[in-house]
């Protein structure tokens, strides 16, 4: 691997590591409406509404407290049924180079005032004007604009999942991090991370569209989820070219520990030479031994339901 040129090579089809956790799958039968599984690390459920003769098929985490414990389903709110069809092996487990590395941290997006609240705020104003000539009438405005306020929905502050595609000598990994609720990728391993490590959080699982189950897992405020799964088998990011998708944002540290801002980098051009600017967040910055080279973008479309997305590579020592 050349001092500049990262292209790390992972092979995605290791073996699955053997283990207690994986995935059920269920055949529910209705009329049903929640499902709990028993004897779970993490309290697990199944949410769907089936009518008396409906029945779906659902893929659901099993994190069992004993190996030698079996699955226990509890059907509640319907008189219908549930039971095991499979047990499947759980995703590959993350390596523990990759555990070790910072985890981003979701930043609260301040509320937007909707462009109706823009308005009541200039009719406001023109109201007030109004209220030296006729006062009654400016009062009467006033009232109505104030129950417009009131009966416009609220939207609380969003604090957007942030992904990033880490890649070093183990491979490649997308980790994903939300606060207090996290829908992770399909092939992320069911035994999500916490920060704090040990924090309490459950598995719900939204099987109201049996074709999109959606898996959700949620935490108290103010506790990080985190969710690995394996990232793409061949990842190109050097001089030599960006294979991976337009980056808003682009730096590089040398072998020596000096950092550089690129600025934009699009898909297939040339490495933008070094400029002033650029602020880079401190997690980023943390993770990477000294002597090792670093390339660090933001990606322009975040896709897959996140907010942001980056992708992170730490080359080798000596590079």
């Amino acid at each position: 691997m050349s001092a500049f040129g990262l292209v790390a090579w992972i092979a995605c089809g290791l073996s699955v590591q053997g283990g207690t956790d994986g995935e059920l799958e269920l055949r529910l039968e209705g009329p049903l409406r929640q499902v709990h599984l028993d004897a779970v690390r993490v309290p697990t459920r199944v949410v769907t509404d089936l009518a008396a003769g409906e029945a779906v098929t659902v893929r659901v985490p099993w994190l069992p407290v004993d190996a030698l414990t079996g699955p226990r389903l509890r059907a509640v709110e319907g008189g219908g049924s549930a039971r095991v069809e499979r047990i499947l092996d759980g995703p590959q487990a993350a390596p523990a180079a990759l555990v070790r590395r910072p985890l981003p941290r979701p930043v609260e997006v301040p509320v937007r005032i909707p462009p109706v609240g823009w308005w009541l705020f200039v009719a406001g104003i023109l109201a007030v004007g109004a209220a030296r000539r006729r006062p009654m009438s400016a009062a009467i405005i006033g009232f109505g604009f104030g129950v417009l306020l009131a009966v416009l929905p609220h939207r609380a502050p969003e604090v957007p999942v942030v992904a990033v595609l880490e890649v070093g000598e183990f491979g490649a990994w997308w980790v994903h991090v939300g606060l207090g609720e996290l829908t992770p990728p399909e092939a992320a391993h069911p035994a999500l991370a916490t920060e704090p490590p040990g924090a309490n959080w459950e598995w719900l699982v939204d099987a109201n569209e049996p074709a999109r189950a959606r898996r959700r897992a949620i935490a108290a405020v103010g506790t990080l989820l985190v969710a690995r799964s394996v990232g793409p088998e061949v990842v190109e990011l050097g001089e030599a070219g960006n294979e991976i998708g337009d980056l808003a944002d682009v730096w590089t540290r040398s072998g020596v520990g000096a950092w550089s801002f690129r600025g934009v980098w699009d898909q297939g051009a040339a490495l933008p030479a070094a400029r002033a600017g650029g602020s880079l967040p401190t997690w980023l910055r943390a993770g990477a031994a000294p002597g090792r080279e670093v390339w660090i973008g933001r990606f322009r479309e975040a896709r897959g339901g996140v907010g942001e997305a980056w992708v992170r590579v730490i080359g080798p020592a000596g590079t």
